[in-house]
C-alpha cells in the first residue's frame, strides 16, 4: 500500500516534466517538484473540507499502522499512526 501511495504522488510530477521537457529541463524539473509537492497539501485541504475524507484516510493509516506493528516495522508503524493522527485533525475530531 505504501508503494502506491508514493507512485500515486510521484506519477504526476514525473509527468509534468515529461510534458515539458521541450521547454528546458531546469523549467520541467521545477514544475514537476512543485506539482509533487502540492500534492500533500491539496490532501489535507481536501480533509478539511470534507470530514468524513479525514476518517477514511484516518481508518485505512490505522489499519496500516497495526498490520506493520504486527509485522515489527516500527518505523513504518508509527508513520502510519502519526498519518492517521494528522487525517483526524483534519477531520475536526479531538482525541
Amino acid at each position: 500500500m505504501l508503494l502506491v501511495l508514493v507512485l500515486a504522488g510521484l506519477v504526476p510530477g514525473l509527468a509534468t516534466v515529461w510534458l515539458l521537457r521541450r521547454r528546458g529541463w531546469v523549467l520541467a524539473l521545477l514544475a514537476g517538484l512543485g506539482v509533487t509537492v502540492s500534492l500533500p497539501g491539496l490532501l489535507l485541504v481536501a480533509m478539511i473540507a470534507f470530514p468524513p475524507l479525514g476518517i477514511a484516510v484516518a481508518l485505512a493509516a490505522l489499519v496500516a499502522a497495526l498490520r506493520a506493528y504486527d509485522d515489527g516495522r516500527v518505523l513504518i508503524g508509527t508513520a502510519w499512526a502519526a498519518t492517521a493522527v494528522i487525517a483526524l485533525g483534519c477531520a475536526g475530531v479531538a482525541l
